[in-house]
């Protein structure tokens, strides 16, 4: 493949497009699970992080663990252990299991989650946070040996924040007029943001200063109460407020 960085820039868009069409749970699951297998990752779960009084599968909004697997760590509350949805809390962009720290020595419990994972072929994975509605939640992602660089990293974090939030949004009903939170201009900006759009590209389409298409996302960002652009896109598609 010549162009790998433009391939997967070009298909994750090209896959928001194509789930923003579809209607029903199923034809975004199948959209994403072939999405992610093409990178080596066979098992996924999409859900919010419990709280002591909460189970995972009380929270869960797509589940592709092996059975066993997501039995196992749902019974035992291995969430509570777990350094990956821990590290959710305190990080805003995806990062690696790997990357979720916690001592060997000291917090065996951790250990033991992340090395039970191994014997389901959970080996390596990926995790985008996810922050909404004051609630932190996670689209986690896991293979033998996916491929994983900086550009299917970006790639990846795009199709997990749009597929969770459509997921999302067709368990809930479309806003009415009077319900909507965003102005005319700042959903235009959202919009263009959605396609790829930079600041500046949106400034140029809309003839307005980039300047004040950053204006207009910090705005969008602050209504919506979410923690970056990605985010905010999502949140208003969940919402309804933007349709691309």
């Amino acid at each position: 493949m010549p162009d790998f960085e433009a391939y997967w820039g070009r298909r994750a868009l090209d896959f928001v497009d194509a789930i923003e069409a579809s209607t029903t749970r199923a034809s975004v699951i199948s959209q994403f699970e072939r999405t992610i297998g093409d990178l080596g990752f066979h098992a996924y779960i999409m859900a919010g992080i419990p709280t002591p009084a909460q189970s995972l599968a009380q929270l869960t909004i797509a589940n592709g663990w092996p059975a066993e697997w997501f039995e196992l760590y749902d019974r035992g509350n291995l969430c509570a252990v777990d350094p990956v949805p821990r590290h959710c809390f305190r990080m805003l962009n995806p990062f690696e299991w790997k990357d979720a720290p916690y001592d060997r020595r000291h917090d065996r419990a951790a250990h033991g989650v992340m090395m039970r994972a191994r014997d389901f072929g959970l080996v390596e994975g990926f995790c985008v946070p996810i922050h909404y509605d004051d609630l932190t939640g996670a689209v986690s992602i896991a293979g033998e040996r996916p491929y994983l660089d900086a550009e299917t990293r970006g790639a990846l974090h795009l199709v997990s924040v749009f597929t969770h939030g459509r997921l999302r949004a067709l368990t809930r009903p479309a806003l009415g007029t009077a319900e909507r939170r965003l102005s005319e201009i700042e959903a235009e900006v959202l919009r263009w943001a959605a396609r790829g759009k930079t600041a500046w590209e949106t400034g140029q389409i809309m003839r307005i200063s980039e300047r004040n298409v950053r204006w207009h996302l910090e705005e969008a960002q602050r209504k919506l109460m979410t923690k970056n652009k990605t985010a905010t896109v999502a949140a208003a598609l969940v919402n309804r407020e933007i349709v691309i």
